[in-house]
């Protein structure tokens, strides 16, 4: 029986053990006894990092505003990890280890002259796929990265701990970001991206502008009562329900556009719920993600493999979405990394559950119902 919207990636991580989706278990263990920071940091004289106490998360900023406006000026920066980096200039080779950073970094304008180095998922925008190749999320290359000579490597959650300290062993800069979470959590990355990489005006703008798209659809979709809010589910629609629930971004996307998570009382952001606990919602609109090419085409053939399967099998044809199925696929890339693409596709499910509100929502992004709606 077919399977829908688990996507190609997510199934190969689950094979390796790991995932790397919206809810990847943490790969990243707290370091115990050894395991600190060994640098040497004549190579990366701009630089400087220093091991702070694991666990900390706030952001130590000794600098004016724009730290990399004088040539001389330093800035600390403290990752996710808790350890404290100090710059002297902005990194001019940067490495990616997450795809989701690596369209952050273009939406902030960096290029092929700055990112010298992705993973093999890094497919967007376009102009990822001609930069080298370090490997995947779970499994890169040291020698990969340490042949591209970066004076930074931007790394997340999904990346093993152990390659992190390699590279710091060797004193190649590592910044990491947990960028799990809310969409509050995709603008905080955002900020952290661009204070990093010496591009925090650039950041600040696009924050401001996501967090303006974001509250103009509040506004919009904020006075519907309860009743016009749809009841969505998001996840795949056998097997282990994995599903997206409160402090998840796709949760908030949810509610933002319009509907009602049938998981908003879900016991985590990420929770795997039987079959029953969703059937029990009676859910109105699915909401899904699909691999392979981002084609009409493609979203079509995914549209119509859940469509048959909700109207076949015995559970779900009695629910609301089984008689009258309300269908919206969105490419898993799109739809599953903490990215700012994730507000077009907000907008744009706001105007498949609301017809007028999206406004400005991403033009062809979802399916149709039965009725062409």
């Amino acid at each position: 029986m077919t399977r829908v919207a688990v996507s190609a990636v997510e199934r190969r991580t689950r094979r390796a053990g790991r995932s790397c989706g919206p809810g990847a278990r943490s790969r990243w263990a707290r370091p115990r006894g050894r395991g600190r920071l060994l640098l040497a940091v004549g190579l990366f004289p701009a630089l400087v990092v220093t091991p702070a106490v694991l666990g900390a998360e706030a952001w130590a900023d000794t600098s004016d505003p724009d730290p990399f406006a004088a040539t001389r000026i330093v800035r600390t920066l403290e990752d996710d990890l808790g350890r404290r980096i100090t710059w002297e200039a902005p990194p001019r080779r940067i490495v990616s280890l997450s795809p989701s950073l690596t369209e952050i970094l273009f939406a902030l304008g960096a290029d092929r002259t700055t990112l010298v180095g992705v993973t093999r998922f890094c497919n967007y925008p376009p102009a990822a796929k001609q930069i080298a190749k370090v490997g995947g999320i779970v499994d890169p290359s040291l020698e990969a990265v340490l042949a591209l000579r970066p004076d930074l490597v931007l790394a997340t959650r999904g990346n093993p701990l152990e390659f992190i300290e390699s590279l710091a062993s060797l004193a190649v800069p590592v910044f990491a970001l947990d960028t799990r979470g809310s969409l509050a959590t995709i603008l905080a990355t955002i900020r952290s991206v661009g204070a990093a990489t010496g591009r925090k005006v650039e950041a600040a703008r696009l924050v401001d502008s996501l967090a303006a798209r974001q509250q103009a659809l509040e506004r919009r979709t904020g006075a519907l009562p309860p009743e016009a809010r749809p009841r969505v589910y998001y996840g795949p629609l056998e097997g282990t329900l994995w599903t997206a629930g409160p402090g998840s971004y796709l949760d908030a996307l949810i509610r933002i556009a319009g509907g009602r998570n049938v998981a908003a009382q879900a016991p985590s952001a990420w929770s795997p719920l039987s079959l029953e606990v969703v059937l029990a919602e009676d859910p109105q609109v699915y909401l899904g993600s699909f691999a392979g090419a981002d084609t009409p085409a493609r979203r079509a053939e995914a549209e119509a493999d859940a469509r048959a399967f909700l109207r076949g099998h015995g559970a779900w044809r009695e629910t609301a979405l089984g008689r009258e199925p309300r269908i919206y696929m969105v490419h898993e890339d799109r739809l599953l990394r903490p990215a700012p693409r994730i507000y077009a596709v907000m907008e744009a499910f706001a105007e498949f559950l609301h017809p007028g509100l999206g406004a400005r929502g991403e033009a062809g992004a979802g399916a149709r119902t039965e009725q062409g709606r």
